[in-house]
């Protein structure tokens, strides 16, 4: 325990062999890894060293224990997400029979308590989505292991920061910056965000076409054929792996349900520009997304969102829902007319101007999200439905009891304006527990001067570790136990 023992959890191989060496030939700090559970020693590359990279399994092949309700009733406490939420937070294990879900969540979690024994981490960085990084979560917080996820900013980019619950609220700031710096930050990234010379980042699937389908398939087909020959017993791959991966028919069906969801679209009363009448803005969010599945799980029913909306809305305005660009292939016909089927509700486009929308809207409401941050940068009221740092700025605000929603609403369509200095001392405060780093495209190399701003942000994580009178001694005997 005399040197500072960080435990990654789940990060793909390139955080490992990249970031986590880089921070840790700049630094005093031991980085091990608990790889992600589709691995194992065999498919690793080259020849894994057990005292850095340690694995959920031994084999493909390995088998699952019984499912144990009570052991994983055990884990749940406050701050920690239930087991039903972390089940349903994983894309790939939240389509599956609910009984192999808990059996593959009791295999994790015993797993994890065996591994931290030997480990015997500092501190244990993990994610927000998945079950493996909702049970490393919870499992640490049953052996008094501090736990912690890296949380990215959206608007300015290239700033970091840890999380130590399933929440972009639960943000941790060390050491204050003067405050002099955090309005100057605030100040010039207002700014450039009002001159739209930074905006939010979004995901766009590459265009479907027949062409690039075909063109495709016969890489899906080689990867069916691999599959078959690494063997047909591959017990953990439904747990681990989207199936449409190695199913050549599947990929086909998916190829199809875009087109049709394209025409869906197409056919749809959909608007185009900011209406001139009044209305309240919702923006969707793509799903399965940790930003929702795990930030707002009681919110991730986005059609009842939808309902719950149109309820609340008083007879003067519109609801107007954004449908998000980048999920454009899971909108049916019939899920586009039941969104357009309560009172008020109308549909925006996907790849239409958001911040156009945003600017004309008398109210914009969010589950989670960048639509709430940038509509609290431009002095719009907001009402957050998530757990949500946005709710820092003086026109945003939580939900609240659902029955008072009509009531909020109301009272937010009335509400004056911030004026420009009150939004930029809330975005000095929303910046405060950030700190230089990268944004978390991982497709681009990191450089000299973020792996640097990486040292610096775990340096402070093992001050402010440190700085808990006996926590170290504690932890140490915890761990021995």
């Amino acid at each position: 325990m005399s040197r500072f023992h960080v435990v990654t959890v789940g990060w793909p191989q390139m955080l490992i062999e990249e970031l986590c060496a880089d921070i840790a030939a700049r630094s005093d700090a031991r980085f091990s890894h608990i790889v992600h559970p589709r691995h194992t020693a065999s498919d690793w590359p080259g020849k894994p060293d057990p005292d850095v990279i340690r694995f959920f399994r031994t084999s493909q092949s390995e088998n699952l224990p019984p499912a144990d309700p009570e052991f994983l009733a055990s884990l749940e406490q406050t701050g920690v997400p239930t087991v039903h939420n972390t089940i349903l937070g994983d894309s790939v294990v939240c389509r599956l029979n609910y009984g192999e879900a808990q059996k593959y969540a009791t295999f994790v979690a015993r797993r994890l308590f065996d591994l931290y024994r030997t480990m015997q981490p500092s501190v244990v960085i993990g994610g927000f989505d998945s079950v493996h990084n909702g049970l490393a979560l919870a499992v640490a917080r049953r052996m008094g292991i501090p736990w912690f996820a890296m949380h990215f900013s959206v608007i300015p980019p290239g700033l970091a920061c840890f999380c130590d619950r399933m929440s972009p609220a639960a943000r941790i700031q060390f050491a204050p910056r003067p405050r002099s710096e955090l309005q100057a930050l605030a100040e010039s990234s207002l700014r450039k965000f009002e001159e739209r010379k930074i905006q939010a980042a979004a995901y766009i699937a590459p265009p479907r076409s027949f062409a690039r389908a075909v063109s495709r398939f016969p890489a899906r087909v080689a990867a069916l054929f691999g599959t078959l020959r690494r063997g047909r017993d591959r017990k953990f791959a439904r747990f681990v792996e989207v199936r449409t991966r190695y199913d050549a028919a599947a990929a086909l069906r998916q190829v199809w349900r875009s087109y049709r969801a394209h025409a869906a679209l197409a056919g749809a009363n959909t608007v185009a520009t900011p209406p001139s009448t009044p209305y309240v803005l919702f923006g969707l969010h793509m799903q399965p997304e940790s930003s929702i599945d795990v930030w707002a799980p009681f919110f991730s029913n986005q059609l009842w969102v939808i309902e719950l909306l149109s309820r609340s809305i008083p007879p003067t305005h519109k609801l107007l829902v954004k449908i998000h660009k980048s999920d454009v292939s899971n909108y049916s016909r019939a899920l586009l007319n039941r969104m357009r089927s309560f009172p008020g509700v109308g549909l925006v486009r996907p790849f239409v101007d958001s911040r156009s929308f945003i600017e004309r809207a008398d109210l914009v409401v969010a589950i989670q999200g960048t639509m709430g941050l940038e509509a609290a940068l431009l002095g719009k009221p907001v009402i957050m439905l998530g757990d949500s740092p946005v709710t820092l700025f003086p026109g945003a605000s939580r939900i609240g009891d659902i029955q008072d929603l009509p009531a909020l609403i109301r009272r937010k369509l009335l509400e004056p304006a911030p004026t420009r200095p009150e939004i930029v001392q809330a975005y000095a405060s929303y910046l405060a527990p950030f700190s230089p780093a990268s944004t978390n495209d991982w497709t681009r190399k990191i450089d000299e001067q973020e792996i640097a701003g990486y040292v610096r942000l775990f340096e402070r994580l093992k001050q402010h570790l440190a700085a808990k009178p006996g926590h170290l001694d504690a932890l140490n005997e915890r761990l021995h136990r």
